[in-house]
């Protein structure tokens, strides 16, 4: 008996203090989990500052022209707007709609004029539920074509729910080229997957 107590007295000695009492007091603080919450970003899905991160591959064909590019963020910097996280909310948690800055760099080759091209897309991207259900992207771009030298253009894209996740839908055009195009692009987006995990 005398061993046991000693155990006890050892371990309350050598383990740090816990108050289940003062745990549980803190979860229905309100302002606790208001600090708690500004604390955290309301999103794991970014790093913090600046850095550069993958968020998603697309690789697509339409009629006359096949695209291959990948969608790149720069950390929470991306985020432009989303919603407060809820005072009321315990644990992970997603906004249910957000608007994002993304770059795109992507490959392009034209069947109709026989050439190929580098392009470089910085593009709005506003997510509703995450963009598992709606992902709207709008933007400009400009590149370089074999044949055609510099050139420059816009596109909007769209996927989510309707897609079934895997796809973007974009109907773009080029102005040197003269060219419209549109293109269903099959999308591995890892982020998107970790954003379901979130809701």
């Amino acid at each position: 008996m005398k061993s046991v107590r000693n155990l006890i007295l050892v371990l309350t000695l050598l383990l740090p203090g816990y108050s289940l009492a003062i745990d549980l007091a803190q979860e229905k603080d309100p302002d606790y989990v208001e600090y708690d919450s500004q604390k955290k970003p309301n999103f794991f899905m970014f790093s913090e500052g600046f850095a550069p991160s993958l968020w998603g591959i697309a690789v697509g064909t339409g009629p006359g022209i096949f695209s291959a590019g990948v969608d790149v963020v720069l950390g929470r910097s991306s985020v432009l707007y989303e919603p407060a996280r809820p005072k009321s909310v315990y644990g992970a948690w997603g906004p249910p709609h957000m608007l994002i800055w993304m770059n795109r760099i992507r490959f392009i080759y034209d069947y109709d004029g026989h050439q190929q091209g580098g392009f470089f897309q910085p593009n709005l991207r506003y997510l509703w539920k995450t963009g598992l259900y709606l992902s709207v992207i709008v933007g400009p771009e400009i590149g370089w074509e074999k044949e055609t030298g510099f050139e420059y253009g816009a596109s909007i894209r769209i996927g989510g729910m309707p897609s079934l996740w895997l796809a973007n839908y974009e109907l773009g055009y080029l102005v040197n080229s003269q060219k419209f195009y549109f293109t269903v692009s099959f999308c591995i987006s890892p982020r998107l997957f970790m954003a379901a995990m979130s809701i």
